[in-house]
């Protein structure tokens, strides 16, 4: 048993109210202690079937609960300067949602305020975490040799039309929302963790479903549901990560690593292949694919990070290295040519 769990609060009654909380409530190293929401209605149900002490849409008040330590931050991604920013500078340690914030600068912002706080700040980059990808990187680090080709594939079919999901802000481009926060941050994350630094990205991104249910009414889409990005590698390489959530068939995640000195696979039935040059290749699996249990996995790295001191994980800096890929990645779309993402230095 743990003696001394950490009192923490879950900032937003969507991913904070759907997996953050329960994990943070299964965990024996944390106590949740306050909910916050938008909605003050939506708060309340939250902590009530939670068994939360406090439901709120005050955040000032949530900061104020006697004994907290820590604030889990799951808003829209527009929104989370303020709130990540807000909590280090009461002292609190900070999980932030992934990307850190809709551009660069905002994501520098709240490091800054972490560290200046002096307070431990980590990012929810946790499907790096899945056993799955954690097979695919690390037998790349085994294998791989010099980058060839890299691809992630994610076929889904959870928004094919306008009624199989209701309007929310992930819907909404003024509020971060798109399928390239929700999906291909992590993708990005993932590469990034065991491939060479991006040189130069190209993009396109498509709204294939236009309209989607609220209530009575249909509401106009305008983030993107699919997308496609080429990456240049530095060094050599090159890599295709795409999406499209409105594929009327879908099926699991396929990742391809070839390198000059073997290849690593992952293929929809959660299997992990590898192989050296002149090698058949080996296959494990199928393994757990399941986001919980990494967030779990994230949850506990947070912990590790607070009470014993351990290296953050995911960290800050990499954190802000996705971050400057992402935003090249949405530049490219716009401007549609190559971009250089900016050169994100270590963070001291």
């Amino acid at each position: 048993m743990v003696d001394d769990p950490i009192k923490i609060a879950v900032v937003g009654g969507g991913y904070g109210a759907k997996v953050a909380l329960p994990v943070y409530r299964e965990l024996e190293e944390f106590q949740p202690v306050a909910v916050w929401s938008r909605r003050p209605e939506r708060a309340q149900q939250v902590a009530e079937e939670a068994d939360v002490a406090l439901g709120t849409s005050d955040f000032d008040e949530v900061l104020s609960v006697p004994g907290l330590e820590a604030v889990h931050v799951a808003t829209p991604v527009v929104t989370h300067v303020p709130f990540a920013v807000a909590a280090a500078q009461r002292g609190l340690h900070v999980l932030c949602e992934k990307p850190l914030a809709d551009d660069l600068a905002g994501a520098r912002r709240i490091v800054e305020a972490i560290q200046s706080a002096g307070v431990v700040g980590a990012v929810g980059y946790e499907l790096r975490l899945k056993e799955t990808r954690q097979h695919v990187i690390d037998r790349a680090r085994e294998v791989l040799g010099r980058l060839r080709m890299a691809s992630v594939s994610l076929v889904q079919s959870d928004h094919a039309d306008p009624y199989s999901r209701p309007h929310t802000w992930v819907h909404d481009a003024t509020m971060g929302g798109g399928r390239l926060q929700g999906y291909g941050v992590h993708d990005l994350d993932m590469l990034l963790e065991v491939l060479p630094p991006v040189e130069a990205v190209a993009a396109a991104t498509e709204v294939g479903v236009t309209m989607r249910t609220s209530g009575d009414d249909l509401l106009p889409v305008t983030a993107e549901d699919a997308y496609a990005i080429l990456l240049r590698f530095r060094g050599g390489g090159l890599g295709v990560v795409s999406l499209v959530s409105t594929a009327r068939h879908g099926r699991g995640d396929v990742i391809e690593l070839h390198g000059d000195e073997g290849t690593v696979r992952l293929d929809a039935d959660q299997r992990v292949w590898w192989g050296r040059v002149g090698e058949d290749l080996q296959c494990e699996g199928p393994l757990d694919n399941s986001s919980a249990e990494a967030f779990k996995r994230v949850a506990k790295k947070f912990w590790a990070a607070i009470r014993k001191g351990d290296a953050p994980d995911p960290s800050l800096e990499e954190g802000l290295r996705v971050q400057a890929v992402f935003d090249a990645v949405r530049t490219a779309d716009t401007e549609r040519r190559w971009v250089r993402p900016e050169t994100v230095a270590t963070l001291s």
